[in-house]
């Protein structure tokens, strides 16, 4: 196992303090004095790590979003087929966000508002993670498991824009109770409507008795069969 260096895990504690108090108190009534307090470092100690407030709330996203990424990275190449490479990315988004509420709090509650993070390296993991989500519906399109005339980017728009109303209603009203639970639901859901629908023949057999014969007709049509 790798030791950590102490100047890492003095970072690491930085970090995870102010995840904390960001995540209680918001950006603008956190300080740094409060932030030092709780990982037991002085004020300075923060500085000499990050430049700013701004800053330290920055980089908080990018070092718990490249986690995710990296365990995405392993599990991938070992699925078969778009439809469970899409229901595993759904997986790690919610699982991240319900097991980590201090992180999705931050991202979904403070986070989004912000222009500064747009121009982040933050952000720029967050699109990566986002380019994997686009990657496997486009490769599903490619490979002819989902329909060729859906837009890649409105389907992870979709995905994305769910997957953040729910994890908004989860922090501010307490439903749904259990994210992951929600996992199966929605990706069926999707599927449906991005699958290619095989053409099946409905099959209907009338018995038309007359007399000692009993005759096998196949109804040209669904509608025939209904109205006969």
């Amino acid at each position: 196992m790798t030791k950590i260096s102490p100047k890492t895990a003095r970072r690491d504690r930085i970090i995870t303090s102010a995840l904390k108090i960001f995540a209680e108190k918001g950006f603008q009534d956190a300080t740094i004095s409060e932030i030092s307090k709780a990982a037991g470092v002085s004020d300075a100690t923060v500085y000499e790590y990050f430049n700013s407030k701004e800053e330290l709330l920055f980089a908080i996203p990018e070092e718990i979003t490249e986690d995710a990424l990296r365990g995405a990275e392993r599990i991938l190449p070992f699925l078969r087929g778009v439809d469970s490479k899409l229901r595993a990315l759904v997986q790690i988004y919610m699982t991240l966000y319900e097991k980590n509420p201090q992180y999705s709090a931050l991202i979904m509650l403070h986070l989004k508002t912000n222009r500064n993070f747009l121009k982040t390296k933050a952000y720029e993991v967050i699109r990566t993670a986002a380019r994997m989500l686009l990657s496997c519906i486009q490769e599903g399109i490619e490979d002819g498991t989902f329909k060729k005339d859906i837009d890649p980017y409105l389907v992870r728009s979709m995905i994305l824009g769910t997957i953040e109303h729910l994890c908004t209603r989860w922090h501010l009203l307490g439903t749904p109770s259990n994210l992951v639970e929600q996992v199966d639901p929605l990706v069926d859901l999707l599927l449906d409507g991005l699958r290619v629908q095989e053409n099946s023949k409905n099959i209907s057999l009338n018995l038309n008795f007359g007399g000692d014969t009993a005759s096998l007709a196949k109804p040209a049509s669904l509608k025939d069969t209904l109205e006969s």
